[in-house]
């Protein structure tokens, strides 16, 4: 197969996961807007778009098979689903009864009130919580005293910070089991710096941690005025539905599926890329390379094998997710909150559990309870070569355990996802240095994905259109 010849210069987009989405749309978006002329084709191996997020319905349940909500802090997804006409599809989270557990010698213990960044932004509510010990309580209220970090020691593990600014058991109950769920990530390896950006720019402007976390507390009060913020927002069909209507307003795009790109070449004079797949391949002004980034090493290894080895080097974790529905006449008790998350120290394979009945209603049927268990990342990578029936007699025997659950679902599904979670060890801030450091030495040549500066879908939208935005110069320079 190959693409349609054209005297208009070709952007070619490899990946089409919400990264290269947004780029494909963005890419029309400023053509549209600055008149430049250009033909775009987005590449991609899978027979259907949207990577990791995928929306299925199963009777009167809406399952999630990769991320169900995005950050309302974050405004690229909102701001997106507004200009798609979203914006009455657009549902937030049920906050009235946001809570969240954290599994702690066998029991489910509430985390306490105001929690930034995954740590304690006030003293109180963690004396009143169970979470902690006294003697971790008591390391807790030293925090406000202790003198900042070094700036020579600021790329430190997510371990090491955490630890020397609030104490062990602030890591082990509070920051590993959150970051756990939401990277996948060892906090041994995990990079404070890039996982944890906020924490550390708190710092080093006021300081002192806890007083700029204070600061940071009030200003974000200021902002949501009488009317809160909710944490998460869904939208009514679930999350594939931001994939299928960016797919409908590609008018100008070629979208080819089941087209896997194996390797991009310079071509001659520095007049732009090769781009090669099996059974084809085609001529571009601009590449915007949109899939994990050990992928794209891959891919650029002939162009410049110094930049395949830092992308290669950044590492990804595997995940599965296990959806399970019953009805609620027999699931034998009450869901107060949105689920909970399980440290390592636990030794359990369950990483989290969404309560997807108290967090969106609506996804359940009526009568119903949904939830939505986490396995694998970095604890147990191996869990995602096991069977689907295996998967599920472990899911349930620990939901057993935590929750008391006995009830047998009415349906599961299994989604399995091989390397989708990068982790951003110490050093990822300078290996992003030496990345771009490479990519200066190829006009026309752009990198988006989470791989880099931000794991969730708003993250991923603003990555692929700021490579969008640098496409389009590239093109517009070259004529």
């Amino acid at each position: 197969m190959s693409l349609p010849p054209t005297h208009l210069p070709r952007i070619v987009i490899i990946g089409g996961g919400i990264s290269g989405l947004a780029a494909a749309y963005f890419l029309e978006k400023m053509a549209g807007a600055t008149g430049v002329k250009c033909s775009i084709d987005l590449m991609e191996s899978r027979d259907r778009l949207g990577g990791v997020i995928l929306t299925e319905r199963c009777g009167d349940f809406l399952l999630e098979g990769g991320p169900d909500s995005f950050l309302s802090l974050k405004p690229a997804a909102i701001e997106l689903c507004r200009e798609l006409g979203l914006s009455d599809q657009l549902i937030p989270s049920n906050d009235d009864r946001r809570k969240t557990y954290v599994l702690e010698h066998g029991r489910l213990r509430e985390l306490p009130e105001g929690l930034m960044f995954v740590v304690p932004t006030r003293v109180w509510p963690v004396f009143r919580s169970d979470l902690l010990s006294l003697s971790g309580k008591m390391r807790l209220a030293l925090s406000p005293f202790l003198p900042p970090l070094k700036r020579s020691e600021s790329d430190l593990s997510v371990t090491e910070f955490i630890s020397r600014r609030f104490g062990r058991e602030v890591l082990e109950r509070l920051a590993e089991p959150l970051l756990a769920a939401v990277y996948g990530a060892d906090v041994d390896k995990l990079s404070a710096r890039s996982a944890l950006p906020q924490l550390i720019a708190i710092e080093e402007k006021y300081g002192n941690l806890w007083r700029g976390m204070s600061h940071a507390r009030g200003e974000t009060g200021d902002r949501k005025g009488s009317r809160p913020q909710t944490l998460f927002v869904t939208l009514r069909n679930g999350i594939g539905e931001l994939v299928s209507t960016l797919e409908k307003h590609l008018t100008q795009t070629r979208v080819v599926t089941r087209c896997e790109v194996r390797r991009i070449r310079p071509e001659p004079q520095g007049s732009g890329y090769h781009v090669e797949w099996h059974g084809g391949e085609t001529h571009a002004a601009a590449v915007i390379v949109a899939t994990p980034a050990p992928a794209a090493g891959r891919l650029l290894r002939d162009l410049d094998a110094p930049l395949a080895e830092e992308l290669e080097a950044i590492p990804y974790h595997p995940s599965v997710i296990v959806a399970l529905a019953y009805e609620r006449r027999t699931f034998g008790r009450e869901l107060e909150g949105f689920g909970f998350v399980v440290p390592r120290k636990e030794k359990k394979k369950l990483v989290a559990c969404t309560w997807v009945t108290t967090k969106f209603p609506f996804r359940s049927a009526p009568g119903g309870v949904l939830l939505r268990c986490f396995l694998g990342g970095a604890r147990n990578p191996a869990i995602v070569k096991e069977t689907d029936e295996r998967i599920v007699d472990t899911t349930l025997r620990e939901l057993t355990e935590v929750m008391q659950v006995r009830a047998q679902p009415l349906f599961t599904r299994v989604y399995r996802w091989e390397d989708c979670m990068p982790q951003y060890s110490v050093g990822h801030a300078g290996r992003l240095e030496a990345i771009a450091s490479r990519l200066a030495g190829h006009p026309g040549l752009f990198l988006a994905g989470n791989g880099y500066r931000g794991v969730g879908i708003p993250d991923c939208i603003q990555s692929g259109s700021t490579a969008a935005s640098a496409a389009l110069d590239s093109v517009r320079s070259q004529r």
